[in-house]
């Protein structure tokens, strides 16, 4: 069965684009403010007190703490904000992919997803910041003080956690949809184009990055590797969309 376009407007028309734009524009900003944020090569043994002397209090959540001992204040407030503003431009985003997919749940469900994923992810990035600042704040207080700001420390990650999980799942399962439907060419995009698809995309930037366990380049890539694979989606879509009006108007 073909796949239905006749709900569509013409493709690439000037909102579509526009759209696509703003995903490219939002992915952007949100990679800067994962590289700022959480983009570190750390060595654990440079915070005795956070990999010695609190490990057993800190368990699971050592490697994280150290994490975010690395940046400074104000890197992590600004690490913080253009992600946060510009999340209106994922928003609209996710309705510029739907626009390329052909009509129908498969369509509608993509879209549900896209923007509970993108509606979960400011928290999910901010509690980096509230770590952050509890991981600071629990290296310069006198010993006993430690056993209730490491238990606040645990509360702010468990709320990080969920809400990183939960969007960064929700998306992933977007992003794999979209990719099956690429592949079957129910997109507006041409099947080449799933190459250009956040999930490989991510992929091969993950796998790349870990190479290069202390490679400070490394990490900050890294650190914005789900973001940088949705840059080149909506920036592939939107060259494809800027290449098809030129063919059309020759």
């Amino acid at each position: 069965m073909n796949p239905d376009f006749s709900s569509r407007k013409p493709f690439p028309e000037p909102r579509t684009r526009l759209l696509l734009g703003a995903g490219l524009a939002a992915a952007l900003c949100w990679s800067a403010a994962d590289m700022l944020l959480v983009g570190f090569a750390v060595d654990p043994e440079r915070y005795p007190l956070f990999s010695q002397t609190l490990a057993p209090l800190l368990g699971d959540d050592v490697d994280i703490a150290v994490l975010m001992l690395a940046g400074s204040e104000q890197r992590l407030f600004w690490g913080v904000l253009p992600a946060t503003f510009s999340m209106v431009l994922y928003l609209a985003a996710a309705v510029g992919a739907y626009r390329l997919i052909a009509a129908g749940r498969a369509a509608k469900a993509c879209l549900a997803l896209l923007l509970a994923g993108y509606a979960l992810s400011p928290l999910g990035h901010a509690g980096f910041y509230y770590v952050g600042m509890a991981a600071k704040t629990l290296a310069a207080v006198p010993p006993d003080a430690h056993a209730p700001l490491v238990a606040l420390f645990a509360a702010f990650h468990k709320m990080l956690a969920v809400h990183w999980f939960a969007s960064v799942g929700i998306s992933a399962a977007a992003w794999l949809l979209v990719l099956g439907l690429t592949l079957g060419g129910r997109t507006r995009l041409p099947r080449r184009a799933a190459w250009c698809n956040p999930i490989p995309v991510g992929l091969a930037v993950g796998f790349a990055c870990s190479l290069f366990p202390q490679s400070p380049l490394a990490a900050a890539i890294g650190s914005a590797t789900f973001n940088l694979a949705q840059a080149a989606f909506y920036g592939s879509a939107l060259c494809y969309a800027f290449k098809r009006q030129k063919a059309a108007a020759t």
